[in-house]
C-alpha cells in the first residue's frame, strides 16, 4: 500500500527521469527530434489502445479512445513537419527508451502502466515545449505548444487516475486489516472464554 508520501516520490521519480531524457533528446539534432517524437506517438497510441482494449470501465474507455485519435493526429502533425523539414526523408530509428522497453520490465499492472503513460506524457509535454522555444517558423511554434498542451491535458487526467488508484488500493488494503485485527480479536474472546 502506497502512502502520499509514495506517490509524491513516485511523482518525482518520473519528473527526474524525465528531465534525464530530455537532456539527452535535447542534444540531439532536430531531424533526430522528431524522429523520436514520431515514434513516441505512435508507442503512445499502442499504450492507449492496450488500454482502451484492457479496462473495462466505459469511462476510461471513452477517454483513451480520446487519446488515441488525439496521439495519431500529434503523428500526423510530427510528421507534416518533418516531410517539411526533410523532403524525400523517412524518420530514423532513434536508440533511446520508450515505454515499450520500460512496460517489459516491468509487470503488466494498472498501476505500472499509469505511471508508464504519466512518465511518456510528461516527456512528450517537455519535448514540445523545448521545440516550441527553439524553431524559428511560427506555425510550427504554434502546432508544437498546442501539442505540449495536449500531452499535458493526458498527464493531469492519467495522474489523477493513478491518485484514485492509489486511494482505493488503500482503502482495500485498510478493510483487509481491520477484518484481520477483529479474526484475531474474535480468537482471543473465544480463547478467552474457553478457558
Amino acid at each position: 500500500m502506497e502512502t502520499p508520501l509514495d506517490v509524491f516520490m513516485k511523482k518525482a521519480e518520473i519528473e527526474e527521469k524525465v528531465k534525464e531524457l530530455l537532456a539527452q533528446i535535447t542534444k540531439m539534432p532536430l531531424k533526430d527530434i522528431l524522429s523520436y517524437i514520431i515514434k513516441g506517438e505512435r508507442d503512445a497510441t499502442e499504450l492507449y489502445t492496450f488500454l482502451y482494449e484492457n479496462i473495462p470501465s466505459p469511462y476510461h474507455k471513452e477517454k483513451f479512445k480520446e487519446f488515441i485519435e488525439m496521439e495519431k493526429s500529434h503523428d500526423m502533425k510530427v510528421m507534416e513537419i518533418f516531410k517539411t523539414l526533410f523532403p524525400n526523408e523517412e524518420p530514423r530509428d532513434i536508440k533511446i527508451e520508450s515505454w515499450k522497453k520500460t512496460f517489459e520490465e516491468r509487470e503488466y499492472k494498472l498501476k505500472n502502466i499509469l505511471e508508464i503513460a504519466m512518465e511518456a506524457e510528461k516527456l512528450a509535454e517537455e519535448i514540445y515545449l523545448y521545440l516550441e522555444k527553439n524553431v524559428e517558423n511560427r506555425e510550427h511554434k504554434r502546432i508544437f505548444l498546442e501539442l505540449a498542451n495536449d500531452e499535458r491535458y493526458h498527464y493531469d487526467f492519467v495522474s489523477k487516475e493513478y491518485e484514485i488508484y492509489e486511494k482505493a488500493k488503500a482503502e482495500e488494503e485498510l478493510q483487509k486489516l481491520i477484518k484481520e485485527l477483529m479474526k484475531d480479536k474474535e480468537k482471543k474472546n473465544n480463547h478467552s472464554a474457553g478457558a
